[in-house]
């Protein structure tokens, strides 16, 4: 058990050379599956989002969209909890809340949508992040019905200092 642990920890004193002293804003980029759970709805989707360096106890606020290849897109602004391990692999659950438009892609059954997901990430020296986001999208029954859809996203971020 202590060889695999060390083992784990290597990384984390090898790269621990490059911490900074403040955290950025992130201007994100991604593309992924939209729906990825059913094969009738599911498209190619990208992604914007904009995370302010401003933190209240690791809590980020965040705002972004994403789009469809079908013409759907989502709006939406809220919070993730940034948590950074061995100085370069991060783990960010999130929150948000916002507006869908389906186009001509699948009927989630109402205009407010709400998003909750996770991110792990890479983060390297220069504090550009590159990472999974799986995230689900559902209006909490809002509306006439609720589906829900899931999405994986490979982004990168980009620091804005």
């Amino acid at each position: 058990m202590k060889k695999k642990f060390l083992f784990f920890l290597i990384p984390c004193f090898v790269f621990a050379t490059c911490k900074p002293s403040c955290k950025p804003s992130l201007l994100s980029f991604g593309v992924g599956a939209f729906d990825i759970r059913k094969d009738k709805n599911r498209t190619a989707l990208f992604l914007a989002e904009y995370k302010w360096n401003k933190e209240w106890y690791t809590v980020r606020p965040m705002v972004g969209g994403m789009a469809t290849v079908c013409g759907a897109f989502y709006l939406y602004g809220g919070f993730g909890l940034d948590w950074v391990f061995c100085d370069h692999f991060l783990f960010s659950p999130n929150f948000a809340a916002g507006y869908y438009h389906q186009g001509g892609g699948k009927d989630l059954g109402y205009e407010l949508e709400f998003r909750s997901g996770i991110e792990a990430a890479y983060i390297f020296c220069n504090q550009s992040r590159l990472g999974l986001h799986f995230y689900h999208i559902s209006n909490a029954s809002l509306g006439r019905k609720n589906p829900g859809e899931e999405s994986l996203v490979l982004f990168y971020a980009i620091p804005i200092w």
